[in-house]
């Protein structure tokens, strides 16, 4: 196939997750000519396996290091909910979005109030917790012991976050052959020219900018060009997953002193059944066992922290596990960094995005926005010719495609 012919572009954003496609709407929303090119599926990996809490800081308020990370987050759960209920200040159009659950609940602990209402004070939350009387909390919960907190931080179904981004841009977000479909001539580190080819079809790009932006993808892209790829680093998470037709849909985090004990939030299968999906301190502990002895120790914590859930009324209760990382830029404690993070290479004109939590997609974009080159926002090219050229599909849920092993067949284990 002979080269296309060159075309300029003000940016061209690689990786499809909920972090390309944020800065795609905010690149488009300020009238530069960008693409989103994604090499498998939108939101695969990272993205579709969120939980989609749109955290406001209040769980960093539990340790006193994490203090510094609940300010940048703190305004999010009413910016996303402004985004949903479809008067955005500032960002996309989310009203097609859906939100699973307007709040979480958090329980367990008989002196959380009084710890969360004094660190949380600290942090100047936006979103702060209000104790809920024993018949205003949901069943599961009742008789927790000490209070029960509800959080207005709302819980977004991820899938449809990435399906009403990618839907208000579709001619933009592009599907390319794999991590081949997408060539860099480069020198130096800086993009001279993207080469993309999809199907039948292929764009040449001379791009102003270059945001890298797929996740752990990123190190292999770094490396292509020639460059360091420890920059990033990854955390990696064991999440544990159950399933039951009779599963109450639920939201919340188990504290036990300044740990997240637990995080469940719910979604659905193909089949319509609920799916609950278990993250916390439960997931990170976890990447040392493996799936059976997961599974184990998640039911023995989930006896724990939801004593009136009993499984074994529930024939169809199944488990599952999958494992994930978490890509960051690289701290030099390995600790989750604090904020979204953009490093600047090339005067700007290449960019690596990592957005660290799923709710900070709005500060990255931005971020990123700031970081380009001066003359780019305020001087922009005419749109580019990407004709032929398919848009991806939207990856499914890590539910969907697991190998499941029955309630009633899962070895005991004590919570540790």
């Amino acid at each position: 196939m002979p080269e296309s012919r060159s075309q300029p572009i003000d940016l061209v954003v690689v990786g499809g997750g909920i972090a390309g496609l944020w800065i795609l709407d905010a690149a488009n929303r300020v009238g530069l000519s960008a693409v989103c090119v994604e090499a498998a599926k939108l939101g695969s990996g990272q993205s579709i396996c969120a939980q989609g809490i749109i955290h406001g800081g209040l769980k960093y308020t539990l340790k006193e290091r994490d203090l510094t990370a609940a300010g940048p987050i703190r305004e999010m759960p009413s910016l996303w909910s402004d985004l949903a209920s479809g008067e955005p200040k500032n960002g996309p159009d989310l009203r097609s979005a859906v939100i699973s659950s307007p709040c979480t609940w958090l329980w367990r602990t008989d002196s959380l109030a009084s710890r969360l209402g004094m660190l949380g004070a600290k942090a100047a939350l936006r979103t702060r917790p209000s104790t809920v009387a024993a018949e205003q909390r949901p069943l599961l919960i009742r008789d927790a012991p000490g209070v029960v907190l509800r959080v207005d931080e709302p819980v977004f179904d991820t899938r449809s976050v990435l399906e009403a981004l990618a839907t208000s841009h579709a001619s933009r977000v592009v599907k390319v052959d794999g991590p081949e479909g997408i060539e860099f001539a480069s020198q130096g580190g800086e993009v001279k020219r993207v080469i993309l080819r999809g199907g039948n079809a292929e764009a040449t790009l001379v791009p102003r900018a270059v945001v890298l932006a797929a996740g752990a993808g990123n190190e292999g892209l770094l490396s292509r060009l020639g460059l360091d790829a420890s920059i990033a680093q990854r955390r990696p998470l064991h999440m544990t997953l159950l399933r039951a037709s009779s599963l109450p849909e639920f939201h919340g985090h188990c504290v036990d002193g300044n740990r997240t004990r637990v995080t469940i939030t719910s979604g659905r299968d193909a089949g319509g059944r609920v799916v609950w999906q278990l993250g916390g301190d439960l997931a990170e502990s976890g990447v040392n066992r493996d799936p059976a002895a997961q599974i184990a120790f998640a039911a023995a914590e989930l006896q724990a922290s939801l004593p009136s859930l009993n499984l074994s009324e529930r024939a169809d209760a199944a488990w599952s596990t999958y494992r994930i990382d978490r890509a960051e830029r690289r701290t030099r404690s390995g600790l989750r960094p604090d904020d979204a993070e953009v490093l600047s290479l090339q005067q700007g004109r290449l960019l690596v995005a990592w957005p660290t939590k799923w709710a900070l997609a709005p500060r990255l974009a931005a971020a990123v926005l700031a970081a380009l080159p001066p003359g780019i926002i305020t001087d922009p090219t005419p749109p580019v010719d990407l004709a032929g050229f398919r848009p991806p599909e939207i990856a499914t849920f890590p539910w969907e495609n697991q190998t499941w092993i029955s309630h009633h067949d899962v070895r005991s284990a004590a919570p540790a």
